[in-house]
This record gives structure tokens, C-alpha cells and sequence, in this order.
């Protein structure tokens, strides 16, 4: 397995890790002032976006984070969410970057009482070990798109597979897969067809939400970049 040493740019906050959802996301308890009590509430990788866990290479992607992290403590380095202007998203979870404090770390059979030693940042361990895409649109640090490469070239992971489809893209076509057709409407475009009205950025920063396309493929971008960063998959 490849690491990450990396020292945190934020200040961080000790969490247990409960349980871990998938390649991208896992449950933690947090103490909440208001409460006077810990609430458990769900993580979500910030730059990162595994398969899917009925995609190949999605219980994969579960199965290398959990051995990370699973049953340990993480530093959260919390991030704020473009879309929703908070700590939180659309979906309820906290998004952040978590790194495994050197107290979680298994020493290295080799080491000296005076190494050195870094936490690691889980996320880029996950794109460089190939279990993650790297999310271009929420303007992630280079090394993010140094470590993609490198998997890729090497096949690490899911780029050992002849074919990937992006999480994003396979959830939009179980969507239009699960949905009902209505009559009269089998025809219609879609909107990255550029036929359908442009829709207001709910910012409100009076732009308009307009088709991008990026490294891994298209989403929605407001007019207004970048005074306005607002982005979605559509």
C-alpha cells in the first residue's frame, strides 16, 4: 500500500470512525455543544469520489478504506461545501478531508526513536492507491491530479480494469434507468444537450447554470465563474 505523509493546513478534530460506508464516506460521533451530548453523524471525503458499491470495484474501494481507518481515530481537516455555502451538504454529511494521526499509524519494523513522522491524508491514499476519482470540479490540490495520473499509468486498483465509468455518471443512469417514463416525453433532451432553458444558480448570485465540461467529464457551472464557484453533476 502506497501513503500519503502529509501535515494537515487547518486545524482538526479527533473523531472515532464508527463505521465505514463505502470507498468515500463513513460514520463518526461528534460532541455538540447545544446538545451537551455526542451525535453520530456521517463524513463525507471532500475531493474524492469512489465507485459506487454496486460498481466494480465499489466494495473494493469500502474494503481498502476500512483498512485504513476502520475502528481507529481520524484528524478532520472540514472543509466548506461550494453548493450549500456550509460544512454540510445536500445529503446531511460533513465533508472533510480525514488523516490518520501518527498515534494510529503501525510503526515501521525499521524505526528509529528520531524519525520523523507525518499523518497521512486518507484521501490522496485512496486516489493513489486507484480507488477514487478525483472530484476536478471543487479545485482540489495538484498533487490530487499528480497522484490520479500515477495510479492510472500504473493500473493500480480500478485502473486495472479495461473500462471505468464515473460514480457520478453511473448514478445518473441508474436514475434514468429507475424512473418511470411518462408519456410523450421519451424524446426529450437532456439537459448537457444545450436544449433545454439554462436554470438560475441557486446562490443567488444572479448567474445562470451552464454546461461545463472538465477532466472527468461533464457537470453544471455558474456563469458567473469564478466570483460564483457553484457546481453540480446536472
Amino acid at each position: 500500500m502506497l501513503t500519503a505523509p502529509e501535515q494537515p493546513d487547518f486545524e482538526t478534530l479527533r473523531v472515532p470512525v464508527i463505521k465505514v460506508f463505502d470507498g468515500d464516506g463513513f460514520l463518526t460521533r461528534i460532541y455538540h455543544p447545544a446538545r451537551g451530548t455526542a451525535v453520530e453523524v456521517a463524513i463525507r471525503l471532500g475531493f474524492i469520489d469512489a465507485p459506487e458499491m454496486d460498481q466494480p470495484g465499489g466494495p473494493e474501494a469500502q474494503a481498502f478504506l476500512q483498512s485504513i481507518i476502520g475502528g481507529k481515530s481520524v484528524d478532520l481537516a472540514i472543509l466548506t461545501k461550494m453548493d450549500t455555502g456550509g460544512i454540510v451538504d445536500r445529503h446531511g454529511r460533513i465533508v472533510a478531508i480525514p488523516y490518520l494521526p501518527v498515534a494510529e499509524q503501525d510503526p515501521p519494523a525499521t524505526r528509529r526513536p528520531w524519525d520523523l513522522r507525518l499523518p497521512r491524508n486518507v484521501e490522496l491514499e485512496m486516489v493513489l492507491n486507484g480507488w477514487a476519482w478525483v472530484l476536478e470540479r471543487y479545485d482540489p490540490d495538484e498533487r490530487y491530479f499528480e497522484a490520479l495520473e500515477d495510479a492510472q499509468r500504473c493500473r493500480r486498483g480500478i485502473w486495472a480494469l479495461d473500462s471505468n465509468v464515473h460514480p457520478w455518471e453511473h448514478k445518473k443512469q441508474r436514475y434514468r434507468t429507475s424512473k418511470p417514463r411518462r408519456q410523450g416525453t421519451d424524446n426529450q433532451p437532456s439537459l448537457f444537450a444545450g436544449s433545454e432553458p439554462s436554470r438560475d444558480c441557486p446562490t443567488g448570485c444572479g448567474g445562470k447554470l451552464l454546461d461545463r465540461s472538465g477532466r472527468f467529464g461533464q457537470f453544471l457551472g455558474c456563469s458567473n465563474f469564478p466570483t460564483c464557484r457553484y457546481s453540480c453533476n446536472g
